[in-house]
């Protein structure tokens, strides 16, 4: 019984601190850290093919027993250290810092994997999004809209609101 008490202790703890993005919200966080405009409906599609915005997705069923990681569910075969035996670990990160709420852990292995494979190294981009008029992503950085986003720095829930100027930060 206290085994069962501490498994769903643990399973709540995992979901409370997963960040679910919003598609603007993660457009904007992307042009932040550089990466051009014209490709984020690309990013954008195949985040959500992949992960459906979740910074904690973990998929279990690739055939050759691999897992994908993350928010851009990076394979553990080839990019991060996980449960996959003889993985290459190319990206030099655990998978579990994969899970974390922020994208730093991610971005420079996101950028390596598109160096070397451009968007066809993921497949959900390839069945979802390639050849495909994706939708435009201007609005999201129109000055009147108006965001909400939460965040998880260590767990402590920070709520960011910004537009028309108006600018506040609580935590």
């Amino acid at each position: 019984m206290k085994f069962l008490a501490i498994a769903v202790f643990t399973v709540i703890l995992t979901v409370s601190s997963a960040r679910i993005y919003e598609r603007c919200e993660l457009a904007r966080e992307l042009a932040g850290y550089g990466f051009p405009r014209h490709e984020l409906p690309d990013w954008i599609c195949l985040v959500q093919s992949e992960s459906d915005f979740n910074t904690r997705a973990i998929n279990h069923d690739n055939s050759d027993g691999s897992k994908d990681w993350g928010l851009f569910q990076i394979n553990d075969r080839y990019w991060c250290k996980g449960s996959y035996r003889g993985g290459k670990n190319i990206c030099g990160i655990s998978c579990e810092k994969l899970l974390s709420a922020g994208l730093g852990y991610q971005i420079d292995c996101v950028r390596t994997i598109f160096r070397e494979h451009g968007f066809k190294g993921w497949e959900g981009w390839k069945a979802k999004c390639r050849g495909r008029h994706l939708p435009s992503l201007d609005h999201c950085f129109s000055h009147s809209a108006y965001y909400f986003t939460v965040e998880y720095d260590n767990n402590l829930p920070e709520l960011l609101m910004l537009g028309n100027g108006l600018d506040l930060k609580f935590k």
